[in-house]
């Protein structure tokens, strides 16, 4: 090996529990049980949260200078967005004030999501409480869709995880100071989102095996309401 050719990099970290045995298993298994569906049909959730501080982590200077920027030590209250993707585009998504709690989550369900399924969706996402709620499951099969769960400690297994890196880079570069700015930014991030850039989260995922192609110049990249 020739160490003049390491670099410093940013670790990649995950949860010490998934290499365990057990963790392991359940993620064979869920990789086994989500093949058997057509990748057309999968729907992946999640949560993130953005604020008022967000700002460009990099900068430009001179060989051996820091760069330097500003941010605001008060950085308001958390704003949370859902969000929900597939391979024909940003499905729904929603920006509330504060933390998501299970009645949030079942609006967002029921009165985004669900109007923009189709029958044989499968709607994907990770174990957290409030998506363990008895109601979900009901609401999705009553519009065709069923109900899938991530194996536990697998965010790796989520395109919207790459999603959710785009749209927070896309904030920061806007830097909003401001809630009124960081709703514009918000919108403005998710339109930044393309269908190319979904299937490659897909294919990153394992989800797709084929090249992208270019869809028909009328069909929308971005469907949410």
């Amino acid at each position: 090996m020739n160490y003049f050719e390491l670099h410093s990099q940013k670790k990649t970290l995950h949860a010490t529990e998934r290499q365990t045995e057990r963790v392991q298993n359940l993620r064979s298994e869920y990789r086994q049980e989500i093949s058997k569906l057509p990748v057309e049909d999968l729907v992946f959730i999640d949560e993130a949260g953005v604020n008022l501080g967000m700002t460009r982590r990099f900068g430009r200077a001179l060989s051996g200078q820091r760069a330097y920027g500003t941010c605001p030590q008060q950085r308001g209250r958390n704003v949370s967005l859902i969000g929900a993707i597939a391979l024909r585009g940003v499905i729904a998504s929603i920006a509330i004030m504060g933390a998501t709690d299970g009645l949030t989550f079942e609006a967002f369900i029921s009165q985004r999501l669900v109007p923009h399924l189709w029958t044989g969706a499968c709607v994907v996402m990770d174990n957290a409480s409030i998506h363990q709620e008895a109601f979900l499951r009901p609401i999705l099969e009553q519009a065709g869709a069923t109900l899938h769960f991530l194996s536990s400690y697998s965010p790796d297994f989520s395109p919207i995880e790459n999603c959710w890196s785009k749209v927070k880079e896309c904030i920061r570069s806007i830097a909003p100071r401001t809630y009124h700015d960081l709703a514009q930014s918000i919108e403005m991030a998710f339109q930044q989102v393309s269908l190319k850039d979904i299937h490659h989260w897909f294919t990153h995922c394992c989800y797709c095996l084929t090249e992208y192609l270019e869809p028909d110049s009328n069909f929308p990249a971005n469907s949410s309401a």
